[in-house]
């Protein structure tokens, strides 16, 4: 289901029910409210505007897999949120007409008088670049041990490889096409002779998340949970999911949203 489709659900329930707003706003003077998804926030930080002296400013998170205590631990790293509410049933959203994060919305007296989109649109096409080899800095090789205790280095020297960014929460609404692109990435490892390595992202992961994501997916290839973040770095994976090909220089000759149609 995309986000599209979730929210066109919720107006559904939104105009039968009549439901209450889960949060309130101001009903005099100007308000500023600030929809982001804090998922994409660890990919995509958004850049937000200057705050204004006569404005008060919320911030909300669209009721999507989410609950309390990820809020709180999102806004602790993140103070720049501080405040963050859940827009439960995405009400406010609909009742605004706020169909996609990052999004900034003027209101004054209750009623909303400009809405502007904060991030960049992007897709796979423009994302996908088959056949080009990029150079990465020289930096020394990382370790990390996958789901059944063996290390694996990624660095120079390191054999050619085909690494599938993924998270172990799919299929939550924040990865759109996730169990499809974990299906393709399979039949990719069952007809390439280059070996196949998923690499987790560590955002409120464990170890046994990345066991029961491999049980769950029936995978046979290894399964790496990047612990500090480094190869989502090291490669610069800023999506979800993706591939990632490295020849045996550790130089990238493909990444793309899509998997590789030739290696």
């Amino acid at each position: 289901m995309t986000y599209f489709h979730y929210l066109s659900l919720c107006f559904f329930l939104f105009v039968t029910h009549l439901p209450t707003y889960a949060l309130t706003l101001p009903e005099r003077g100007p308000v500023e409210v600030i929809f982001i998804n804090l998922w994409d926030e660890y990919y995509a930080p958004t850049t937000l505007p200057a705050v204004k002296a006569d404005v008060t400013r919320i911030y909300v998170q669209p009721d999507i897999n989410i609950d309390a205590h990820v809020v709180s631990q999102f806004v602790k790293n993140n103070p720049q949120f501080k405040g963050l509410k859940i827009d439960r049933n995405q009400r406010l959203a609909l009742s605004l007409g706020v169909w996609k994060t990052p999004s900034q919305v003027f209101i004054f007296d209750g009623k909303a008088k400009k809405i502007s989109y904060l991030g960049t649109d992007t897709s796979d096409t423009t994302i996908s670049h088959d056949g080009i080899i990029d150079s990465l800095p020289v930096s020394k090789p990382v370790t990390l041990t996958d789901s059944d205790g063996n290390s694996h280095v990624f660095g120079q020297n390191s054999p050619a490889q085909v690494l599938f960014f993924s998270d172990a929460l799919c299929p939550f609404q924040h990865l759109p096409l996730c169990e499809q692109k974990i299906a393709a990435n399979n039949q990719l490892a069952n007809i390439t002779t280059l070996p196949v390595t998923t690499i987790i992202k560590p955002f409120y992961i464990s170890m046994d998340d990345v066991r029961a994501y491999k049980t769950r997916f029936s995978l046979t290839h290894p399964v790496v949970l990047d612990q500090k973040n480094q190869l989502f770095q090291k490669y610069q994976v800023t999506s979800l999911p993706y591939w990632i090909v490295l020849n045996d220089q550790d130089e990238v000759a493909f990444r793309g949203a899509k998997p590789p149609k030739r290696l």
